[in-house]
């Protein structure tokens, strides 16, 4: 492999390792750290600076406290201070990268030691920021705090839902119950003439019922942007004014409507050129949906009700005095 290539893809192992293992807001550190000389090159020490400066020198690593050193663990893949990590908690973290990135090769050796070597690394800055007091920060207190919060409210939720599942017996019950409602969306195909006037919407339907080409006339006399297309809407799913969504409903194919007056001080007379959708979906074709969306309603009930048993085993004291605008 060409020089360029090897480190084009060590390039990509850093970014893929960074992001799942280290996070978005210190991968700038990382690269940082991963670059950084691996040894010092001696240098000729410059001439000192004049007596009235001052040159500042940058805050060295505290040193950590090693505990007595022991041998690695059958198991334990790497240790650093009191940290270490097995090769099963290894893998974990490997599968979990493969589900976030899937074609990133876990099983290549080189990448494999990339990644744990990010970690060690990862585990230094920890270390260091420990001893330094920069977990005592209270930001980084109260985001520890919410986090571990969020993770228990998951995992209490996780096991109150587990084993709840709706039934297709249950979905079958439900598509029995609704299956007016379980239908394909209805699209109407519509034409419309748009006048000014009752009177004159009045003068062009009964030319209309006289047996005027619709088109034609919407041409001739529709003020709508439509006219210049005959009055053609194309297929529509929602009526533009319930006048309009009433007559629809009750119009046949092929058939003309009566003066209609819509929302805009104008009055309508509109043909249904054709009609599709609104036959009943199949059970089968929506089972899979059905319980899924019912198996989310119960693990949802179930949670509202164990919360409202904790709530009547030790009720919360508020004083909503504090909520009111403060003057």
């Amino acid at each position: 492999m060409a020089t360029a290539e090897r480190f084009s893809k060590t390039i990509g192992i850093v970014c893929v390792t960074a992001f799942v293992l280290v996070g978005c807001d210190q991968i700038s550190s990382v690269f940082k750290e991963y670059f950084s000389p691996k040894s010092k090159q001696v240098q000729q020490t410059p001439p000192p600076p004049p007596a009235q400066q001052t040159v500042p020198q940058p805050a060295s690593p505290q040193p950590t406290a090693l505990p007595t050193e022991t041998p690695l663990g059958e198991n334990e893949l790497a240790r650093v201070g009191k940290w270490s990590i097995t090769i099963q908690e290894f893998n974990e973290r490997l599968n979990r990268l493969k589900e976030v990135v899937p074609d990133f090769d876990i099983t290549n050796l080189d990448s494999k030691k990339l990644i744990l070597d990010e970690l060690i690394r990862q585990q230094l800055l920890v270390m260091d920021a420990e001893a330094k007091g920069v977990s005592n920060n209270k930001d980084i207190q109260d985001a520890m705090e919410e986090f571990r919060r969020t993770l228990l409210v998951r995992e209490v939720a996780t096991n109150i839902t587990k084993d709840i599942v709706a039934t297709e017996q249950e979905a079958q019950q439900y598509y029995d119950q609704n299956k007016e409602a379980l239908v394909e969306p209805t699209e109407w195909h519509v034409r419309e003439i748009v006048t000014n006037t009752e009177v004159g919407a009045k003068d062009i339907l009964v030319v209309l019922y006289g047996g005027a080409d619709f088109a034609q006339t919407a041409k001739e006399r529709s003020i709508s942007k439509s006219a210049a297309n005959g009055g053609d809407l194309g297929f529509i799913t929602e009526a533009p004014f319930p006048q309009m969504a009433n007559a629809l409903m009750s119009l046949e194919v092929g058939n003309i409507s009566s003066v209609l007056k819509g929302p805009d001080e104008k009055f309508y007379i509109i043909k249904l050129e054709a009609k599709r959708g609104g036959q009943a979906k199949e059970f089968a074709e929506l089972k899979d949906e059905i319980i899924q969306g019912l198996t989310l309603l119960k693990q949802q009930q179930a949670i509202v009700d164990y919360l409202n048993k904790l709530v009547e085993q030790t009720p919360a004291k508020v004083n909503e005095k504090l909520l009111e605008p403060q003057n």
